[in-house]
């Protein structure tokens, strides 16, 4: 069975050189966009994410979303959007009662401390596993594992631009 994944891998295929994704004066080509997806797919995997899984989102309209809707769904999982205005406890609700393994949460702003609001319901959720922050500018100073130092299987998740943490973590903050 297809999925929309694939819609990306044929534009990425057939025409890789053009724009996919327009960001203010970014531009991102589908060649782009599609590395990007691979990389969350092959995260999503290596920290045990299989068809059928449920990883949420919570992001803006900015290029994150896409990148990591289409690596969630290369990795076979369902993707669960969330509304970037909840509170941490409808975060915990939804995380729950969609019975998320991982969860990407966009850094925010202080105006909107979206990934403070995250963490908190992350944390009260012990079926969700993984909590990746996105966002500008944090390198990957907050990537955290209850097992002891960050491998190279959860640096997938974390990349560039982003933290990530595994249950058991106290605070990412």
């Amino acid at each position: 069975m297809l999925n929309l994944a694939a819609v990306l891998e044929h534009s990425a295929k057939e025409v890789p050189g053009k724009t996919a994704l327009v960001f203010g004066d970014k531009r991102f080509t589908y060649e782009q966009v599609n590395a990007v997806a691979n990389q969350v797919a092959n995260g999503l995997a290596a920290a045990g994410i299989t068809k059928g899984d449920k990883v949420a989102l919570s992001c803006p309209n900015l290029p994150y979303f896409p990148m990591i809707y289409y690596g969630i769904l290369k990795a076979g999982a369902a993707v669960v959007p969330l509304n970037v205005l909840l509170k941490g406890r409808e975060i915990a609700y939804h995380l729950k009662d969609s019975e998320a393994k991982a969860f990407f949460c966009f850094q925010g702003t202080p105006e909107l401390p979206m990934a403070q609001e995250g963490w908190a319901g992350f944390k009260e959720v012990e079926g969700c596993q993984h909590f990746s922050r996105r966002g500008r500018g944090e390198g990957t100073r907050n990537r955290h594992r209850k097992d002891g130092p960050v491998s190279r299987r959860a640096a997938l998740l974390g990349g560039p631009c982003g933290g990530i943490a595994d249950r058991g973590d106290d605070d990412i903050w």
